[in-house]
C-alpha cells in the first residue's frame, strides 16, 4: 500500500495517459506503436494503455532476450500480452550482441559485464526503431519518472523513444498501477530488472530500493523540500537521502545533453 502522498487517481490516469497516446499517434499520422515487452510492471503497464488506446491490431510487442536473460521474464512477457490480448514477437539478440563485441575484440562472456549490458540495451533500442520505421509505428518508451530522476537507464538505450507514457509516475505507482489495470501479479510484483545479466536486479545494483528512492523523489521535487530537511519529513536517514541525490546529480547529462556554449557560428 501506497503512503497517502503517493496514492493516484488510476482511472483519471488511465484516462488522460490512453488520451495521451492516441493523440500523438495521430498527430504522427502513424499506424500504431511498438514497445518491448520485457515482464517487468513498466513495460506491461504501457503495452496494456497504448492497447487500451489503440486497440490490439496497433500495438507490437517485442520481446527481446539474450543468452543471459532469466526465462521467467519470457514467460510473464508471454503470460502478460495474452492477458491484454496482443500478439507477442521474440527476437534473440544474441548474434547481434555477439558480432558488435567481436568487432570491437571482444569476447561474450569475457567482456565487461556493463559495457556487455549498455550494448545489449542499444540492440533493443535499434530493432524497435527499425521495426518503426519499417511499419510507420512510434516506439513508445517504458522510463518511469523514478527512474528517469535517478538516470537509472542506458543513454540512446531504454531512455531513447518518441513518446514517454509513464514519465511522470514514480516506480512505486506503476506497479499499484498494473493491479488496478488487472495485469498478472508476477508482472506487476516482480522485483524490478533490466535483466542484463544472471541475477541483476535494479535495487540491487542501486543500492536502494524504490520505496526509499520514491520517497525522496517525492519530497524533494514534489514537496521542493531540501536534502537536509527530507529525514525528518520521510523518516528516511540522510545517507539514504544523500545516495538518491548523488544518483540524480551524476546522471543529470543523461537528461541534459551538453551542447556548444554558443548558440551558432556567428557568436564565435
Amino acid at each position: 500500500m501506497l503512503p497517502p502522498h503517493l496514492r493516484v487517481n488510476y482511472r483519471k490516469a488511465e484516462e488522460v495517459i490512453t488520451s495521451f497516446i492516441a493523440d500523438a499517434v495521430k498527430a504522427s499520422n502513424a499506424e500504431g506503436v511498438v514497445l518491448g515487452l520485457s515482464g517487468g510492471s513498466d513495460s506491461s503497464v504501457v503495452a496494456a494503455l497504448a492497447t487500451r488506446a489503440l486497440g490490439s491490431s496497433k500495438v507490437k510487442a517485442i520481446s527481446l532476450p539474450d543468452i543471459e536473460s532469466s526465462p521467467e521474464s519470457s514467460l510473464i512477457a508471454r503470460k502478460v500480452a495474452d492477458t491484454i490480448g496482443i500478439e507477442l514477437t521474440t527476437i534473440d539478440i544474441t548474434p547481434i550482441v555477439s558480432s558488435v563485441l567481436k568487432q570491437l575484440g571482444m569476447n561474450y562472456k569475457k567482456s565487461d559485464k556493463v559495457i556487455r549490458g549498455n550494448i545489449k540495451v542499444r540492440t533493443r533500442m535499434t530493432v524497435l526503431y527499425a521495426i518503426a520505421n519499417s511499419e510507420r509505428r512510434l516506439v513508445v518508451g517504458t522510463s518511469d519518472r523514478s527512474e528517469w530522476l535517478i538516470g537509472y537507464f542506458t543513454k540512446w538505450g531504454d531512455g531513447a523513444a518518441d513518446l514517454y507514457p509513464i514519465i511522470g509516475l514514480f516506480k512505486s505507482q506503476v506497479m499499484e498501477f498494473g493491479k488496478y489495470l488487472n495485469l498478472p501479479l508476477e508482472a506487476v510484483s516482480r522485483p524490478p530488472t533490466p535483466d542484463l545479466w544472471p541475477g541483476h536486479t535494479a535495487e540491487g545494483e542501486l543500492g536502494v530500493t524504490y520505496d526509499v528512492i520514491d520517497e525522496v523523489l517525492y519530497w524533494l521535487f514534489d514537496e521542493g523540500l531540501k536534502p537536509e530537511e527530507i529525514p525528518k519529513a520521510s523518516g528516511i536517514p540522510y545517507e539514504a537521502v544523500e545516495k538518491v541525490l548523488e544518483l540524480h546529480n551524476k546522471s543529470r547529462h543523461k537528461r541534459e545533453p551538453l551542447s556548444a556554449p554558443f548558440r551558432s557560428f556567428k557568436e564565435l
